[in-house]
């Protein structure tokens, strides 16, 4: 019999066909097929063109970074003029003893919505020892000599196609600007300055009941978080006008200088200070002076009326609180604390008024040197003798602060890190298992011994290395006093010399009072 294919097509008039089967396939012409497999062609083109990005048009980059500048500051500008209705600046001179012998005075911007948090210093805890555990886990370090951890501070750069690329300095949470007006606060008297408002309840109630005798009374009134809510208040505007008052002072003797000696020294550059050793920001204008102490006598004022609205509403609220409080014993132990607790500011004040007069000083024997007309040979030398004597003191402060830190055992980490670092590979054959108790811990003694020794020997060889270059410097010193009478007269000597004595008197009341509170 003949093979049958059911699979054979039947045309049809319609441009269909049936298989043997009953079913209808369309029929494509060689002109359809072409077509459809150009459309598909097209199709797949348009879906990579939308798969890949198409390169964004963003403008004119160099228009668009000029127009965020000029919003920029024009921003700062408005920021500025609504911070200097609530700001109060402060001079300050702290940086006496910089590496490259920069001294620098800065301004002190205080705002009376704002308070700075008081720094809790970090303390070394003794690790207890586990008589159980065979494994090393104390350090080899036997002195608790480690400094304090700086808190880190981010940086930023900002790039513009104009300008070169600068540093900002974010300090607080603000950017911090260096104009005329206002100075870098880098370090400042208002961190000397306490804020009631930030710390707890348990040690605002120690603070305030040891001011008086029998302070456990006042404590015991008050039971609530109202009252103390509101003494808290009082004591802080209390602080505010204590706080005040030595600001007052302080350019109250800085006006009351300029108007004895009958000078307003401008400031100087960067270079000057550094070149000369002197403070760059002590010049300023008698009406900037004027101003600076009008706004702090104005922010006085009020805050003096608000504290005392808050003494009439406290005798109006004391006669509803039970038990009674007298508020005059009240108010004095406010007084008592903010009083004891503002001693480490009022010596900074104290400082800062001393430091004035000196800086002071120093600016007019830097003037009487020019004054003469010094040539450009003996404007050098005068340079180098005061750039050599500023080396000499700040090699002398490193090694009275290094001395004090060994009597303070406050050395700094370094020392811990390096030596700790190049024992890590015994700690492991310490902590192995076939060793006993009392041989381990004997060898951690001697360890340790051995550690402590080498660390008041490395100390001691720093000292001697201090030493010697103290040397060297007074040895260049006698040198170039000895080129002196060859280039200079009598008087243009007794100029530098004059200069380069007050820099040392100077310098004296710095280390003494960095000492004092180191």
């Amino acid at each position: 019999m003949a093979h049958i294919n059911h699979n054979i097509r039947i045309p049809h008039t319609n441009g269909l066909s049936q298989d043997a089967q009953g079913y209808w396939w369309e029929m494509l012409s060689p002109t359809q097929i072409l077509i459809e497999q150009q459309e598909n062609l097209n199709n797949h083109n348009n879906k990579e063109q939308q798969q890949t990005k198409k390169k964004k048009r963003r403008g004119n980059r160099k228009a668009q970074h000029l127009r965020r500048r000029e919003r920029r500051q024009v921003q700062k500008q408005s920021n500025n003029k609504n911070n200097m209705a609530e700001s109060v600046i402060i001079v300050v001179d702290d940086n006496d003893g910089n590496v490259e012998g920069e001294q620098q005075t800065q301004i002190q911007t205080y705002s009376l919505n704002k308070h700075l948090e008081t720094r809790s210093e970090n303390k070394r805890k003794r690790q207890e020892l586990n008589r159980d555990n065979i494994d090393v886990s104390r350090s080899f370090s036997q002195l608790s000599i480690s400094q304090e951890n700086k808190p880190k501070r981010n940086k930023r750069t900002t790039t513009t196609n104009e300008t070169n690329n600068q540093l900002v300095k974010v300090v607080n949470g603000q950017n911090q600007k260096e104009n005329d007006n206002e100075l870098l606060p880098m370090n400042s008297i208002q961190k000397f300055k306490p804020s009631y408002l930030k710390i707890s309840d348990q040690v605002f109630k120690q603070m305030l009941s040891n001011g008086i005798d029998n302070g456990h009374e006042i404590i015991q009134c008050l039971n609530t978080d109202e009252k103390l809510q509101f003494v808290r208040q009082m004591t802080e505007k209390t602080n505010t006008i204590y706080y005040l008052d030595l600001q007052r002072q302080l350019w109250r003797d800085y006006y009351d200088h300029g108007m004895k000696e009958n000078q307003w020294t401008p400031r100087v550059s960067k270079s000057f200070a550094k070149q000369h050793h002197t403070c760059r920001t002590y010049g300023f204008a008698k009406r900037q002076v004027e101003k600076r102490l009008q706004t702090i006598t104005r922010h006085f004022h009020d805050s003096l009326f608000e504290l005392q609205q808050s003494i009439t509403q406290l005798e109006n609220n004391v006669q509803q609180w039970q038990p009674y409080i007298d508020p005059v014993i009240l108010c004095n132990a406010i007084n008592t604390c903010v009083q004891s607790a503002q001693q480490r500011l009022r010596q900074q004040v104290d400082y800062k008024r001393k430091m004035l007069t000196l800086y002071s000083y120093d600016r007019n024997l830097i003037t009487k040197f020019y004054d003469f007309k010094p040539n450009d040979e003996q404007v050098p030398l005068a340079k180098q003798i005061w750039q050599t004597t500023a080396n000499i003191l700040k090699t002398q402060e490193q090694e009275e602060i290094l001395r004090k830190r060994i009597f303070l055992r406050r050395l700094p980490s370094v020392y811990d890190k390096i030596i700790n670092q190049s024992l890590d590979h015994v700690k492991p054959m310490l902590s192995n298992k076939i060793l006993d108790k009392d041989r381990r811990a004997s060898l951690v003694f001697n360890y340790s011994k051995t550690i402590t020794q080498y660390k008041f020997d490395f100390m001691t060889l720093t000292l001697d290395t201090i030493q010697n270059v103290i040397r060297g410097h007074q040895q260049r010193l006698v040198k170039l006093q000895n080129k002196l009478p060859q280039c200079c007269n009598q008087m243009l000597i007794e100029a530098i010399e004059n200069r380069r004595q007050a820099m040392e008197k100077r310098h004296e009341l710095y280390l003494k009072h960095k000492l004092h509170s180191f």
